[in-house]
């Protein structure tokens, strides 16, 4: 392994890009094949937590494996090149940026509501059927509310996602990009495309590219993959929260129902979590 590392250590950032795609497309077709050989809880008709464990394999084999093959070949200092900081101050500006996507969540709820409401034209009924397919999945994975499921689904829904994908495209895709480019800012804004087209969902698109640039700029700020996970985790995390609280009828408002909260509310959480992003960030890694 070791040779084949040192022989594609010099590979240009375009031939890197090249062949993290292309590991993805075969780890892929692996996933394909997975879901044909479990065709029963692939569709929906398996059980509920069978589901969950397919879908966290799929995760693991499209997003996490590849990235890792990837810097098997091509970065003989892989822990380096991830940003693997765990120090103290890390764990700070974790728990600052899981503030701030809170802080983003009524922002993020006026654009999903703005972007539920678009018209497709002749792909309109197709959009919406796979909005729809998505969405009865995502309810069907996050019924159950015991506490051993609650922590399946924390760990399948929120934890194993948030690793999976911000190795692979903040952590791989991201920096290659930037190392391209030499730009941080297109860097960003294509990944958080790739992003978001990653997860098939246009009525979901733009808020999850708000949220892919929010990580985005988490990440070259922060310098550490951990503040990026522990973000992400947090985002996904509140959503089975919310699952579980309206399953247990602690409140009435379904998950996939609009906050509409007040515009004054939604402005002072926005510039809240600007001012945290610009004071705990943008300051810190200036100075």
């Amino acid at each position: 392994m070791k040779k084949i590392t040192l022989f594609f250590q010099d590979a240009k950032p375009f031939s890197q890009l090249v062949g993290l795609f292309f590991i993805f497309i075969i780890c892929f077709i692996m996933t394909g094949g997975l879901q044909l050989l479990l065709p029963s809880i692939a569709i929906g008709e398996g059980s509920v937590r069978q589901g969950l464990i397919v879908q966290a394999l799929s995760q693991l084999l499209t997003f996490l494996l590849p990235v890792l093959l990837f810097a098997v070949v091509y970065k003989p200092r892989a822990a380096e090149y991830f940003k693997l900081g765990f120090q103290g101050r890390y764990w700070w500006l974790a728990f600052v940026a899981m503030v701030i996507v809170l802080l983003l969540a009524p922002f993020n709820d006026v654009v999903n509501t703005w972007n539920n409401g678009w018209y497709l034209g002749p792909l309109e009924s197709y959009a919406r059927e796979m909005t729809s397919k998505s969405q009865a999945m995502i309810d069907r994975l996050l019924s159950l509310t015991s506490f051993g499921d609650v922590c399946l689904q924390l760990l399948v829904v929120a934890l194993v996602p948030a690793i999976c994908e911000e190795f692979f495209f903040r952590g791989g895709v991201q920096q290659i990009l930037h190392d391209w480019w030499g730009n941080k800012h297109a860097a960003v804004l294509v990944t958080a495309l790739l992003f978001t087209l990653a997860h098939g969902d246009m009525y979901g698109l733009v808020p999850r590219f708000v949220m892919g640039v929010v990580l985005g700029y988490l990440f070259i700020f922060s310098g550490s993959i951990l503040v990026n996970i522990c973000a992400h985790f947090f985002n996904n995390a509140f959503v089975v929260v919310l699952y579980l609280l309206y399953h247990k009828g602690v409140v009435s408002v379904a998950p996939t129902d609009p906050l509409a909260m007040p515009w004054h509310v939604v402005a002072l959480c926005t510039v809240g979590a600007l001012l945290l992003f610009i004071v705990y960030f943008v300051k810190k890694t200036s100075k």
